[in-house]
C-alpha cells in the first residue's frame, strides 16, 4: 500500500505556495543537527550495525492529520522496541486493563531495557516497556479466527500507519539468531507463571514484531493515531479506544524512554518511546505526534540525534505537556468570503455588482485563543487552504490572546510565501504596531477594525475589476443613492436647496446626542459612523463615501443624533439644512413627502442589508 497523502503535500505538488513554514523549521532543524556525531549503531544484530548513521529524519503529524517532514522521512527500519506501546495496547483492547495489570505493573524499573529481573513476590515485569513486559505484552495477545498472533500485532500497526506494513525476513532471521537473553527472559516469565506454557511462540512472535519496517513518516501517523485518542487521522478507523490510548501514553510517559525517562520528561515532557532502530515517537495527546530517524543511539539505546531533535522542538515550539493546558477551542473560529459578510461601506449599483461577481476572491479568517504551536500550526493552514481559490486573505487576530515568539516568523513567512505566489494577506490587529513584526516588501497592511479591512480589500477589488464609476471620488448631489431615488426633476430642486460645506480629515461633523442638524450629502471623502459601547469602547458601524448620506437617522429617532459621524479623510458634502427642510414642507409639501418616500425606503434598505450581514456573520462565526 502506498504511503497515504494529505491534502497539504497534495497541494504542494503544484509548487504554487512552495513548503509549509512548518516544514521550513523542521528543515532547518534538521540541517542544523546533523552534524551531532555522538554514538554508535546498536550491534545487536548486522541490520542495525550497518545502518547508515547519516540517516536523519523528522516528522510532525497532527491530531487531525497533516503531515510535515524533513530528511530521510521514507527510508524504512525496523520498528524494534516502539512496537512495545502498540502491542500492549492491543492487549489492553483485546482483555481489558485488570486482565493485563494482573500479569505487568506500570511502574519505572530504573533499569536498562533487557534487564533480567522480575518483581519480587508477584514475579511480574516492572512495566510493558521493558522487554521483559513486552514479551509478556505479546503473550496475552491471543489469535483470532482468522489470524495468528504476530498478524494481528502487525495488521493493528499498518492500522495506525495507514498502510500495510511488513515484516523484515532479514532483520527477523538475526533477531532469532541473537534472541537468547529474551528467550531467557521469556522462561523466567514462564517459571514465574505470567506466561503460561512454553514461551516459544510468543517470543517469535516479540522478534517479529520488533522486525517490522516503519518509515519516520509511518511513526508519526502512528503516533498521530494514539494523539487523536486512538483513532487514524488520515483513515477514520478507530484502532483503539480512547482509555486504552490514555493508559498506553501514561506508561510511555514515565516508562518508555527506559533509564532515562525522568531527564526526557522534565526535558522534553512528551509521552515518548524509543527503539534501537534510532526511531523515537513522541505524543502530545489531542494535538500532535513528532516522529525522529536517527541510528546513532546513545549509553541509554536513543538515538542521539532523535534526542536533541525532540529537545529542540519542545522549547522551540512550547511542546512540552506543562506548556500546552490552555488549549481549549478551535484556533479558528470562523473562515467565509467577503461577499456572505461585507464591509460597512454603501457602494453604489455598480459596485455591488462587482463585488457581487467577485466577492469570494477575498476570504476573512478569523482567529481566537493562543496561537501555541498547534494553533499556529492550523492558523497557517487555513489561511494557504483559503489562499488556493481566493487572492485575498484577511487574518482577524482581535480575539488572540497570546502569540508565541516562534509564531510570528511563520506566519510572516507564510505571508511572504503567498505574496509571492500573486496573494495578499492583510491583518486586522487591535495594536497598530503589529506590522513591525512582519519583515518584507511590501510592508504588511494593518487595520484596526474588520470593516477598514474588507473596506480596503473591497476597494481592492473594484480597482482590479471594476470601472471609475465603482469608486468615484466626487459625486454630484443629483446622482447621489438618495437623490437618484426621486425623479431628476426633484433631484434638482432639492439640490439648489443645499449648501455645502467642509470638514478636514480626524474632525468630528455629527456628534452622538446633538440635535438633528440636516442631510448630508457626501461629494468627496469618506466619513465613519461609529458608537461608544457602555465600557467606553467606540465600535464603528459604518464606512460612507462620495454619493452616501447621512444625518437624516435622527429624524426617525426624536431628532437625536445617536452616532458620531467624523470625517476619515477631507470631506465635502452638500447639506440640506432642518430649516430648509421646514420651508420645503410649507411651501412644497409634495416635494416634501416625494423626499420622506425616499428616505424611508432607503433606510429600510438599508436595515435590512444590515441585519442579513449580521445574520450571515454570526452564522459564519458558529462554522
Amino acid at each position: 500500500m502506498p504511503q497515504p497523502s494529505t491534502e497539504e503535500e497534495e497541494r504542494a505538488e503544484t509548487g504554487l505556495f512552495g513548503p509549509s513554514a512548518v516544514t521550513a523549521y523542521l528543515e532547518q532543524v534538521v540541517e542544523q543537527l546533523r552534524d551531532e556525531r555522538g554514538g554508535a549503531p546498536s550491534s545487536s544484530i548486522p541490520a542495525l550495525a550497518e545502518a547508515d548513521p547519516e540517516r536523519f529524519g523528522v516528522v510532525i503529524a497532527t491530531a487531525d492529520g497533516h503531515v510535515y517532514e524533513a530528511g530521510s522521512t521514507r527510508d524504512e527500519f525496523s520498528l524494534q522496541s516502539i512496537s512495545k506501546a502498540f502491542t500492549y495496547a492491543l492487549a489492553l483492547h483485546d482483555l481489558g486493563a485488570e486482565a493485563v495489570h494482573a500479569k505487568m505493573d506500570v511502574e519505572p524499573s530504573g533499569d536498562a531495557y533487557n534487564e533480567i529481573s522480575l518483581q519480587p513476590g508477584s514475579g511480574r515485569p516492572a512495566n510493558p516497556m521493558i522487554n521483559a513486559g513486552a514479551i509478556a505484552s505479546t503473550w496475552l495477545v491471543p489469535d483470532s479466527d482468522r489470524d495468528l498472533r504476530r498478524d494481528r500485532i502487525r495488521e493493528a500497526y499498518s492500522r495506525c500507519a495507514g498502510r500495510d506494513l511488513a515484516i523484515s525476513p532479514e532483520v527477523l532471521a538475526q533477531e532469532h539468531d541473537a534472541g537468547d537473553r529474551n528467550r531467557a527472559l521469556g522462561y523466567l516469565l514462564a517459571s514465574a507463571g505470567i506466561i503460561e506454557g512454553d514461551p516459544t511462540q510468543a517470543l517469535e512472535d516479540y522478534f517479529a514484531q520488533c522486525s517490522v519496517l516503519v518509515t519516520c513518516r509511518d511513526l508519526a501517523l502512528m503516533g498521530a493515531t494514539l494523539a487523536n485518542a486512538g483513532t487514524n487521522p488520515l483513515t477514520g478507523e478507530e484502532v483503539f479506544d480512547a482509555g486504552t490510548v490514555s493508559r498506553v501514553l501514561s506508561v510511555m510517559s514515565s516508562c518508555g524512554m527506559y533509564d532515562d525517562a525522568g531527564e526526557w520528561m522534565v526535558r522534553v515532557g512528551l509521552p515518548a518511546k524509543s527503539g534501537v532502530g534510532g526511531g523515537i515517537i513522541a505524543v502530545l495527546p489531542g494535538e500532535l505526534a513528532v516522529a525522529t530517524f536517527s541510528p546513532a543511539l546513545d549509553r541509554h539505546g536513543n538515538s542521539v540525534r532523535g534526542v536533541l531533535a525532540c529537545e529542540r522542538l519542545s522549547q522551540d515550539l512550547d511542546l512540552h505537556f506543562t506548556h500546552t493546558a490552555r488549549v481549549a477551542r478551535s484556533t479558528v473560529r470562523a473562515s467565509y468570503p467577503i461577499d456572505q459578510s461585507p464591509s460597512l461601506v454603501r457602494r453604489n449599483a455598480d459596485a455591488e455588482a462587482v463585488l457581487a461577481e467577485h466577492g469570494t476572491d477575498a476570504v476573512v479568517v478569523e482567529l481566537q485563543g493562543d496561537l501555541l504551536f498547534t494553533g499556529t500550526e492550523t492558523a497557517i493552514r487555513t489561511v494557504r487552504d483559503v489562499a488556493y481559490d481566493a487572492s485575498y486573505v484577511v487574518v482577524d487576530l482581535r480575539r488572540v490572546d497570546v502569540i508565541a515568539d516562534y509564531a510570528m516568523p511563520m506566519l510572516a513567512r507564510t505571508r511572504q510565501e503567498l505574496h509571492a505566489a500573486g496573494r495578499t494577506v492583510v491583518v486586522v490587529a487591535g495594536n497598530p504596531d503589529f506590522g513591525r513584526s512582519f519583515r518584507g516588501d511590501p510592508p504588511l497592511e494593518v487595520f484596526p477594525s474588520r470593516a477598514a479591512a474588507i473596506k480596503w480589500v473591497e476597494d481592492a477589488l473594484l480597482e482590479e475589476h471594476g470601472g471609475p464609476e465603482c469608486t468615484p471620488s466626487r459625486v454630484k448631489p443629483v446622482e447621489s443613492e438618495l437623490f437618484s431615488r426621486l425623479d431628476p426633476a426633484d433631484a434638482r430642486a432639492l439640490r439648489v436647496r443645499t449648501v455645502e460645506r467642509s470638514w478636514a480629515a480626524g474632525e468630528n461633523i455629527l456628534r452622538a446626542g446633538q440635535n438633528f442638524a440636516g442631510i448630508h450629502l457626501i461629494v468627496t471623502g469618506d466619513v465613519s459612523m461609529s458608537l461608544r459601547t457602555p465600557s467606553g469602547e467606540r465600535v464603528e458601524l459604518q464606512v460612507l463615501g462620495p454619493g452616501m448620506s447621512f444625518g437624516e437617522l435622527a429624524l426617525g429617532t426624536g431628532d437625536k443624533q445617536h452616532a458620531t459621524l467624523s470625517a476619515v479623510t477631507d470631506v465635502t458634502a452638500r447639506v440640506l439644512s432642518p430649516q430648509t427642510l421646514a420651508e420645503l414642507e410649507q411651501e412644497d409639501p409634495g416635494l416634501g413627502l416625494r423626499l420622506w418616500k425616499a428616505l424611508a425606503r432607503d433606510g429600510f434598505e438599508r436595515a435590512d442589508q444590515q441585519w442579513r450581514d449580521a445574520a450571515v456573520h454570526a452564522s459564519a462565526s458558529d462554522w
